[in-house]
């Protein structure tokens, strides 16, 4: 049950960029807001959305062995071409996890405030290249992504609505372009609102 202005969030990231995407987020929220998110990162030997939905499982059943569990856990991460993706997500469904993910990469989501892509990249650099060309001060992790885009999400959530409606009848694993940042980002906006 939602406990208000008590809620507890975990939001568990596969890597930096999303951790730093994730964090300019909380900072968007009011201070009392703020407080009810904890953001990771988590480190594996295997740095896959797998593992990261594994060691979700882990903490949202620990938080529950201390009487002390989260309202809401997410799991940010990308595709990656990663093997395991399918079983990762079976697990947050399983679980009841919420997922901000984008294929092929976290740029695909920052593409998307720039221009309206359909194109399927075959990898994150090509991906990044393409960002690149529309964003050249762009840095992985030397900047507030979040801050910097602010202006352009708008129009970023319309085409992330558009992509995610016309991509809903293949296997979440096939779906390229795609993402659902803005998801995440709608849940965010949705705290300091209620």
């Amino acid at each position: 049950m939602a406990r208000g202005i008590n809620k507890r969030i975990l939001v568990l990231c596969e890597g930096t960029t999303e951790y730093l995407y994730a964090r300019a987020l909380q900072a968007s929220l009011s201070r009392e807001r703020q407080r009810m998110v904890t953001i990771e990162v988590v480190q594996h030997k295997q740095n896959d959305p797998r593992s990261l939905a594994k060691e979700a499982t882990k903490k949202a059943s620990k938080a529950i062995r201390e009487k002390n569990a989260y309202d809401c856990i997410w799991l940010f991460f990308d595709h990656d071409n990663s093997p395991h993706l399918a079983e990762a997500f079976e697990i947050c469904e399983l679980e009841g996890f919420q997922v901000a993910y984008s294929a092929i990469s976290l740029e695909f989501w920052f593409t998307l405030h720039f221009e309206d892509c359909g194109r399927a990249f075959g990898s994150g650099e090509e991906c990044l290249r393409n960002l690149m060309r529309l964003w050249p001060g762009y840095h992985k992790t030397k900047l507030n992504h979040f801050k910097s885009l602010f202006m352009h999400l708008p129009t970023a959530k319309e085409r992330a609505v558009r992509l995610y409606n016309r991509m809903q009848d293949r296997a979440v694993v096939d779906r390229n372009p795609y993402t659902t940042v803005h998801l995440m980002v709608d849940y965010f906006e949705s705290l300091d609102d209620g």
